[in-house]
């Protein structure tokens, strides 16, 4: 009679699982071409994707596949979306022509990733070079007449571009940058009259440029590129030089010598850029013209500014360049100022506002900057951006900088600036990004802050502010999506209204003396409950192509990881090194798009949620060094993207569930445990170890092989027959005699 409740509860497990795979099926809203999906399984197969990352791509419906974006009506494959957001997410390989069979594609992505030289297949025979470069390009011509979004940068491409790139003419954007391009630009790139975008930088690209930048027949307007509102080419060999330019970039080549006069005579002229090269002298521009000039090495860097006295308008841009000396003051009227990534000394000029009434931009960061920040700085009324980070300046931060009412931007990390944050920060009410990190900030938050209610990064990181977080610090920030306060003195329990925070996607408390338990509510985070797919720049006070762009550094996998252009993916949560306690709430894992969990090093007791395997996004998670106990659930061997894991000192014990993406992970992952057991452990586990696991077992086991599966089925069938056999006997015992046949 003993057996009968666990027979009994292994047949409702099984029943639990029907339940859940037909719900899963009818959930499955569109249905994808047929064609359309052989299309993508013969491309998968043609690619090295070393991480599993197309585990999803298999013989289901393709609209449901990571990357893969259908037409709600059609289901027609209209958009890939495989950039490489993380180097353990590369892939490789070679692009199959399938593709071409994909007739309503309009965006492509497959930038960050490693293709790179791969052998040409026969029907690509007259193509002239053996490279992924000339395969991808004679596949994209011939089939692909309606895409509108390529993406291929950040690859190791070599060879050419072909002419028939031209063919694509509904390109609004084109980005081949950052790879081993060769060769020239060729001319048919001016029939896309549609282009918006166009990026060849950072390439090996020669020759003169092409004609079609003078004119060209296809478009209506006869005008290159009528619609190209971004071009770059520049860090490639490019060289000659054309006339009624309006923006001329050639930085990143290897021009020397002196820049000639008459580039004077350019009268359209409006942005110049000659950024990292090896010129030297002094170019004598005609001083109407509005210029952003961006030199390097240049000899008489003094006299150069001299002559710029009477010019209006102008965006001098110098950054990344080895520049010494002072900060330079001049009577130009400048728009944009940025001596960024140098080698400037010495204070700030107390006068530097003098004649930067106008200013819009102002970036001093990475430089040598000893002194205190001017309180000048205030009467810049119009500033948008002030970057002084990465300096060495101290003193407080002048309470008039207030006045700068249009403020977007203000960073002021990476120096060694103290005292409290002034309350007259809460007057900047269009401030989006305050960087305060790293200096020596002391005392409570001030609560004028809560009215900077357009604010989507807070990092003041790295300092020794304490006191708690008030309740008005989860109420007034809507558009918050960055929020670092990791290293400070915070302490008291987190209020309940930080679930309000609805654009949050980073959050970082470590190393504060936080306490409590953990709140439910944070699994009513909005932003980190949905999977973030579609990427966007964090990039503040534009001004023309300058901006200032957002950072992030998450610590995840046992280093630091820095993103910019894929910031927007990222979400994360670390509360690490604080004293927290209690549960694992599984509100927690309601935050199906988090990508990095990080809850080490504080008092947390109880068992790992079950429903942690929810969360399918994670590649980090660190529940190290608390108090946890209970097994650890089979189910997490369903985290295919986690490429970091650390269970290690605390109170599990058990087998450890080691199959499937589990095997992947070193016994240092586990260490620390006395009750656990198993590979990769050098422990042996008995039989009670196992049994422990085994009700975990159903929900595992149709993840894995169909072998495995045909395998429990069996096991389940063998169950029920005991149970019939079980009810038979009882029916002997109350006299209700009944043939039972035998199972063969």
């Amino acid at each position: 009679m003993e057996n009968i409740p666990q027979v009994g509860f292994s047949i409702l497990i099984l029943c639990n699982l029907v339940l859940a795979i037909s719900v899963n099926i009818n959930a499955q809203a569109i249905e994808c071409l047929a064609s359309d999906q052989e299309a993508l399984i013969d491309f998968k197969n043609g690619l090295e994707d070393s991480n599993n990352r197309l585990s999803s791509w298999r013989n289901t419906n393709c609209c449901q596949w990571h990357g893969i974006y259908c037409d709600n009506v059609t289901g027609a494959v209209v958009a890939i979306d495989l950039h490489g957001a993380d180097k353990m997410w590369h892939l490789s390989g070679e692009l199959r022509p399938s593709l071409m069979k994909l007739k309503s594609l309009s965006h492509l992505d497959l930038s960050f990733n490693t293709f790179k030289e791969i052998p040409i297949p026969k029907f690509f025979g007259s193509l002239e070079n053996y490279n992924l470069t000339a395969r991808c390009s004679q596949l994209f011509m011939k089939g692909w007449g309606k895409i509108q979004e390529l993406d291929l940068s950040f690859n190791k491409l070599h060879g050419r571009l072909v002419s028939s790139f031209g063919n694509l003419t509904s390109l609004t954007y084109l980005d081949l940058s950052h790879n081993a391009i060769e060769g020239g630009i060729p001319s048919s790139i001016g029939k896309l009259c549609n282009l918006n975008t166009l990026d060849l930088s950072k390439n090996n690209l020669t020759g003169t440029l092409p004609k079609f930048l003078q004119r060209i027949d296809n478009c209506p307007s006869k005008n290159p590129l009528p619609n190209l509102e971004q071009f770059s080419i520049g860090y490639n060999q490019l060289n000659g030089l054309l006339q009624n330019l309006l923006v001329l970039e050639l930085g990143g080549n290897n021009l020397n010598g002196t820049l000639p006069n008459s580039l004077g005579l350019l009268s359209q002229l409006v942005w110049l850029d000659v950024s990292s090269n090896q010129l030297t002298g002094v170019c004598q521009l005609d001083t109407t013209i509005p210029i952003r000039v961006s030199w390097y090495g240049l000899m008489c860097f003094g006299a150069f500014i001299s002559t710029m006295a009477e010019i209006t308008d102008v965006t001098l841009d110098l950054s990344f360049n080895l520049l010494e000396g002072l900060v330079p003051v001049t009577t130009s009227g400048f728009d944009l100022l940025d001596l960024s990534h140098n080698r400037f000394s010495g204070a700030i000029p107390l006068n530097i506002s003098q004649h930067m009434n106008y200013l819009e931009f102002l970036s001093l960061s990475d430089n040598q900057l000893h002194g205190e920040i001017p309180v000048s700085l205030g009467e810049m009324f119009y500033v948008i951006v002030i970057d002084l980070s990465g300096n060495n300046l101290t003193g407080r931060i002048p309470p008039n900088l207030a006045n700068c009412s249009f403020l977007n931007v203000l960073d002021l990390g990476n120096n060694n600036l103290f005292g409290t944050i002034p309350d007259s920060l809460g007057q900047l009410k269009r401030l989006k990004s305050l960087h305060l990190n790293n200096n020596h900030f002391s005392g409570n938050l001030p609560s004028s802050l809560r009215n900077l209610s357009s604010l989507e990064t807070m990092d003041i990181s790295y300092n020794i502010l304490s006191g708690t977080l008030p309740p008005w610090f989860g109420q007034n920030f809507p558009f918050l999506i960055i929020l670092i306060l990791r290293s400070n003195a915070f302490c008291g329990e987190l209020s309940l209204e930080f679930s309000k925070l609805s654009s949050l996607q980073v959050l970082d408390l470590a190393r504060n003396d936080f306490s409590g338990n953990i709140p439910n509510s944070l699994g009513d985070l909005k932003a980190i409950a949905q999977v973030q797919k579609k990427n966007r720049y964090l990039l503040y006070g534009k001004y023309d192509d300058h901006y200032y762009e957002e950072s992030l550094n998450v610590y995840t996998k046992g280093q630091i990881l820095r993103y910019t252009k894929t910031l927007s993916l990222v979400t994360s949560i670390d509360h690490s090194d604080n004293n927290f306690s209690g549960n694992i709430s599984n509100q927690i894992t309601k935050l199906f798009g988090l990508v990095v969990l990080n809850l080490s090093r504080n008092h947390i007791t109880g068992q790992i949620p079950e429903t942690m395997s929810n969360l399918l996004q994670l590649s980090s998670l660190d529940l190290s060094n608390n108090q946890l106990f209970g097994t650890i659930p089979s189910s997490m061997s369903s985290l295919s993207f986690l490429g970091s894991l650390d269970f290690s000192n605390n109170n599990l014990m058990g087998a450890i569930p080691y199959m499937g993406h589990t095997t992947t992970f070193d016994a240092i992952a586990f260490t620390g445990n006395p009750g656990l057991c198993g590979p990769p452990l050098p422990v042996m586990c008995s039989s009670d170890d196992y049994k422990r696991q085994r009700i975990l077992v159903p929900y595992f086991i149709l993840t894995m092989k169909s072998s495995w599966s045909d395998v429990y089925f069996d096991f389940v069938d063998q169950v029920a027959h005991k149970i019939l056999m079980l009810s038979h006997r009882q029916e002997i015992n109350h006299g209700q005699r009944r043939r039972i046949p035998r199972r063969r």
